[in-house]
C-alpha cells in the first residue's frame, strides 16, 4: 500500500476550467498509474485566494499527515497549486523531503529535489508571487482607472432598488445611469422612510420579515443589510465608486474563509461619478445627510450598560493608536472608568496599548470644567475663534495656490500629449515609443489629477470648518445658559454641539472644540495623574 493525497484548489469559486473536480480527475490517474491508493479523506479540494497559503486550514491538515507520516505523496495538478510565496512553497518542499514525501506533478515539468531543486523551486516561486501581485495591482488599476478616467462603476451590480440603463458603444453595452427596479425601488423608499422617521434597524427587519419580504440575497433580513444600504450615497441622487477596496483577512473566522476582506474606504476619497444620473432617487441629499448623522449618533450614544450614562462615549481617542476610549463598569456598576479599545487583552492578535484606565468621574469632571471656562469667558471664546479663523485662512491661500499650479501642470500635459500626437501622425515616433510616452504622460495626468481633487476637498473642508466656527459663535448664547444647572444629559448635549474632542496623552489631555483638524483649537491641557488616575484640575491655559 502507497497511500497518497490529491491537493486540490482553486484561487476564485467560478473557476471552471482548473475546477477542484478537473483536477482531482487529472491528478488521480497520474497517481494511480504510479502505484499510489488514494482514500476518499486523503483528496483536499478548496477554493483559497490568498497567497499566504500556510494560513489555509486545509493546507495545515495536508502538512499534518506529511509529519504524522499517514502519506507517501502529494499529487497536485500543477506547481502552481503550491504556494506562489517563495519562503513558504522551500519549506514546504523541505518538510516533504524530510518526510520521505515525493510531490507529483500531472501537468508541467516534475518538481526538482534536492539542494539545487529547492533553490529552483524558491525562484519559481518568487517569479510566481510577483506575477500575482502585478495581476492584483492592475486589477485594481483597472477599476480605478474605470471610474476615474471613464466615469463608469466599478462592477456590474447595481445597488437594491435600482437597475443600471445601458447604451449601445460598437459591440459593447455601457452602463451611463441608474433607474428605478420596479419590484424593490418602493421596499428601499419604505426602508428609508422608516429610518427618517427614527425607527431602529431591528425594527425595520422585523416588520419586513414579518410581511415576507425577501432580502436582496434572498432568506431575511439583517441589520448590516439594512446598514448597507442607508450608508449608500446612491439613494440620495449621488453615485459613488471606489467606496470599498479588498485586503487581505486579519483574521480567520472560519475553516473555508481564504478570501480577501472588504474594507471601506473614508468618504473623503470616494469619487463621484459626476455624469452618472440616477432617475428617481429615494430621497434628497439632505435628508440623506440627516439620516447619516442620526446614525452616527445613534452608534455613540448607544448605551453599554443601561444604568450608566457616559458623558463623553465617542469623544475621547488614544494618542497611541487613534482609537476611541470605552466607556466601562466595575463592581457591578458602582465605578466606571474609559479605556481604550486595544487594552490589555481585548483584541485577539492586535498590539495591546500602553495607556492604563482612566477614572470616568474624575476626566469627566476636568472636561467639563474646562468646556465651561471656555465658554464662559467671552476673551477666551473669541481668542480661539478668530486663531482658528487666522488658520484656516492660511490654509486655504496655500490650498489654493497649489491647485493652481496643478492646473497649469495639467495644462503642460495636455500639451505635451498633442504634441505627440501630432509627431505621431507625421510618423516621426514609432508605435512603441508612441505608447510608452503616452503611458507615463497618462499616469502623470492621473497623478496631477488626484492631487487636483485632494486640494479641492481640503478647501471645501475649510469652507465647512469657516462655516463651523460661524455656528458656534451663535450657539454660545444657548449654551452659555445652560452651563450652571446642567444635568449629565445637558452637559452631553453642549459637548456634542461643540463637536467637542478630547485626546488622552500620558502626560496630560487635550480638549479641542469645533474643529478636530486643526491642531491650534485646543483650548486647555491639563495633567493626569500615575498610574491609572485621570488628568486632575491642574489647568494649563493656552
Amino acid at each position: 500500500m502507497k497511500p497518497a493525497a490529491i491537493w486540490a484548489r482553486v484561487s476564485s469559486p467560478d473557476q471552471q476550467e482548473l475546477s477542484p473536480d478537473s483536477q482531482e480527475a487529472a491528478v488521480r490517474a497520474v497517481l494511480e498509474a504510479k502505484g499510489y491508493t488514494l482514500a476518499s479523506k486523503h483528496v483536499i479540494k478548496v477554493v483559497w485566494t490568498s497567497m499566504d497559503i500556510m494560513a489555509c486550514p486545509q493546507f495545515q491538515l495536508l502538512r499534518r499527515w506529511i509529519a504524522n507520516g499517514e502519506i507517501e505523496a502529494v499529487g497536485v495538478l500543477d506547481r502552481d497549486r503550491l504556494q506562489a510565496q517563495g519562503l513558504q512553497r522551500l519549506v514546504f518542499m523541505s518538510e516533504c523531503q524530510e518526510h520521505k514525501v515525493q510531490v507529483i506533478t500531472a501537468q508541467g515539468p516534475p518538481m526538482m529535489e534536492g539542494p539545487e531543486g529547492q533553490l529552483v523551486e524558491l525562484a519559481l516561486a518568487l517569479g510566481k508571487e510577483k506575477s500575482v501581485l502585478r495581476a492584483q495591482q492592475g486589477a485594481k488599476d483597472g477599476l480605478r482607472d474605470r471610474a476615474k478616467l471613464k466615469g463608469m462603476p466599478v462592477n456590474g451590480k447595481p445597488p437594491y432598488g435600482f437597475k443600471f440603463r445601458y447604451e449601445s458603444s460598437g459591440d459593447k453595452a455601457i452602463p451611463v445611469g441608474l433607474e428605478p427596479e420596479p419590484s424593490t425601488h418602493f421596499i428601499a423608499a419604505r426602508i428609508w422612510a422608516m429610518a427618517a422617521a427614527g425607527r431602529p434597524l431591528r425594527g425595520i427587519c422585523g416588520e419586513l420579515i414579518a410581511e415576507g419580504i425577501p432580502a436582496p440575497k434572498g432568506g431575511t433580513w439583517a441589520a448590516a443589510t439594512l446598514h448597507n444600504i442607508l450608508h449608500n450615497p446612491v439613494y440620495g441622487g449621488r453615485y459613488y465608486a471606489l467606496r470599498h477596496e479588498a485586503v487581505l483577512p486579519q483574521r480567520r473566522a472560519k475553516a473555508s474563509y481564504g478570501k480577501s476582506s472588504v474594507r471601506g474606504i473614508p468618504s473623503e476619497d470616494w469619487h463621484l461619478l459626476e455624469n452618472f444620473p440616477i432617475s428617481y432617487p429615494v430621497v434628497s441629499w439632505a435628508e440623506w445627510e440627516a439620516v447619516q448623522e442620526r446614525m452616527r449618533q445613534n452608534k455613540v450614544n448607544s448605551p453599554r450598560n443601561a444604568n450608566r450614562l457616559f458623558m463623553l462615549s465617542g469623544m475621547l481617542f488614544c494618542e497611541e493608536d487613534g482609537r476611541r476610549l470605552r466607556g466601562l463598569t466595575k463592581k457591578g456598576g458602582k465605578y466606571f472608568y474609559y479605556a481604550c479599545t486595544l487594552r490589555k487583552g481585548a483584541t485577539p492578535g492586535q498590539p495591546a496599548c500602553s495607556h492604563k484606565q482612566i477614572r470616568g468621574r474624575e476626566i469627566e469632571d476636568s472636561v467639563w470644567i474646562s468646556v465651561k471656562h471656555f465658554l464662559s469667558n467671552p476673551k477666551t471664546f473669541m481668542a480661539e475663534i478668530n486663531g482658528q479663523r487666522d488658520n484656516q485662512s492660511d490654509g486655504s491661500a496655500g490650498a489654493q495656490a497649489q491647485l493652481e499650479q496643478l492646473q497649469r501642470k495639467i495644462k503642460e500635459v495636455e500639451s505635451w500629449e498633442s504634441e505627440l500626437v501630432g509627431l505621431r501622425v507625421r510618423g516621426q515616433v514609432s508605435d512603441a515609443a508612441f505608447d510608452r510616452q503616452s503611458a507615463l504622460l497618462r499616469a502623470e495626468r492621473t497623478h496631477y489629477a488626484d492631487e487636483i481633487e485632494r486640494q479641492e476637498q481640503a478647501l471645501t473642508t475649510m469652507k465647512q470648518s469657516a462655516d463651523a466656527l460661524d455656528s458656534l459663535e451663535q450657539l454660545r448664547d444657548q449654551i452659555v445658559g445652560r452651563l450652571e444647572s446642567a444635568t449629565p444629559e445637558d452637559r452631553r448635549w453642549v459637548l456634542e454641539t461643540l463637536k467637542t474632542r478630547v485626546t488622552v496623552r500620558k502626560e496630560n489631555i487635550e480638549v479641542s472644540v469645533g474643529i478636530h483638524a486643526q491642531k491650534d483649537g485646543h483650548i486647555v491641557s491639563t495633567t493626569p495623574g500615575s498610574g491609572d488616575t485621570t488628568p486632575g484640575s491642574n489647568l494649563q491655559r493656552r
